[in-house]
């Protein structure tokens, strides 16, 4: 766990519920669904499943895949209220990162594996020594459409909607700094605008677990030292990898422990108080499909789709990983224990529709 933990601190490892999604049916296998698409951030490409690909299990081609390769792995996913997509990378050159949002329809437009052009760059210029961040981990978009990131585990900045309507390198309108022994990692909006942010202790001890706080609007409205209203004490001495809530307000939690990766639900009622709390996870799940205990860390994203399924990215860092993107129904997550993924989207021989998934997203169909 000491390795697991150090890896993803040291390396910044590939780290809100979808915005929105189009209102639309699919046809299913006599059932209908919201019209959805898969957002999956690779080593090398986007892709984009929908439809019968999200049904059963196989290698599916992916309804659209475009380049990825001048960004260099995406860390994180997000849909703004126009549905154009929002991500951040780290940099291939060694220059500070940048986030970018590539419009829908300029997605839509793209023959397979084709690069995108972003509509916006939000970081630094070639040879240029101003910036708004230097390594940017994770982003969220708020109610009002501000973009937050946290950069390199020492500030949480907020960029106003007015501030990032075009390219540049804007001034944060606020910025909110941890304590000198916490690093802050990934960041999510859950239903009402809190935003929720993986805090770790620093330096480092395994006996100190790692933390998600809670600020809520007015925790976040100016700029000083975090001062969240809720800390909440991740129960089991679990990494967090990622994270998402369900429709009922449910946390549910990715991450590795000393014994294996493992997916902790901590109910709603839990995370609605203030202070410091330490509960209990409700549900625990393990799979086969999941890293065996010492072999690292597997599990990248999870998101939940609109029918209540939970689905998980597998692969991150072991070799012993399976290669793709798992789903457990609701049915399954209700009871919990060792589960059989229901659907697996399995990586092809030729690694043209995955290839090492990193974050996941439910976002707009594109056609």
């Amino acid at each position: 766990m000491t390795r697991n933990r150090l890896t993803r601190i040291c390396a910044l490892a590939l780290s809100i519920t979808a915005m929105l999604a189009v209102s639309a049916q699919l046809a299913a296998a006599g059932s209908k669904a919201n019209a959805q698409g898969l957002w999956v951030g690779g080593e090398k490409f986007f892709s984009e499943f929908q439809g019968n690909s999200l049904l059963t299990s196989g290698t599916p081609k992916p309804h659209l895949a475009f380049g990825s390769q001048d960004y260099n792995s995406p860390l994180s996913i997000v849909f703004d209220a126009h549905q154009n997509m929002w991500t951040v990378f780290s940099d291939p050159n060694g220059l500070p990162s940048a986030a970018i949002e590539i419009s829908r329809g300029d997605i839509a437009a793209l023959k397979a594996h084709k690069r995108a052009k972003p509509k916006v760059f939000i970081g630094p210029k070639t040879n240029t020594s101003t910036f708004p961040f230097q390594f940017a981990e994770s982003i969220g978009l708020d109610a009002a459409g501000d973009l937050w990131v946290t950069d390199i585990g020492r500030r949480l900045l907020e960029f106003q909607s007015s501030q990032i309507k075009k390219s540049g390198g804007p001034a944060p309108s606020v910025v909110i700094t941890p304590t000198a022994d916490t690093y802050i990692q990934k960041i999510k909006f859950d239903g009402s605008d809190n935003l929720w942010i993986v805090a770790t202790p620093m330096p480092f001890n395994p006996s100190d677990p790692e933390q998600m706080w809670r600020l809520t609007p007015s925790d976040r409205a100016a700029s000083g030292p975090a001062n969240p209203s809720l800390v909440l004490n991740i129960p089991g001495q679990l990494t967090v990898i990622d994270y998402a809530f369900d429709g009922s307000g449910n946390l549910w939690i990715a991450g590795s422990s000393s014994q294996s990766d493992e997916i902790e639900m901590i109910a709603a009622s839990d995370l609605s108080g203030t202070g410091v709390v330490t509960p209990l996870a409700s549900t625990t799940v393990t799979s086969p499909a999941f890293t065996p205990a010492g072999e690292g860390d597997c599990l990248s994203g999870i998101d939940f789709d609109h029918s209540g399924d939970l689905w998980v990215s597998v692969n991150s860092f072991s070799f012993g990983c399976v290669y793709g993107v798992v789903e457990f129904t609701p049915s399954q997550l209700t009871t919990g224990g060792s589960l059989t993924p229901s659907v697996t989207i399995g990586q092809n021989s030729t690694q043209t529709n995955l290839f090492i998934s990193g974050p996941i997203r439910f976002g707009p169909t594109v056609k």
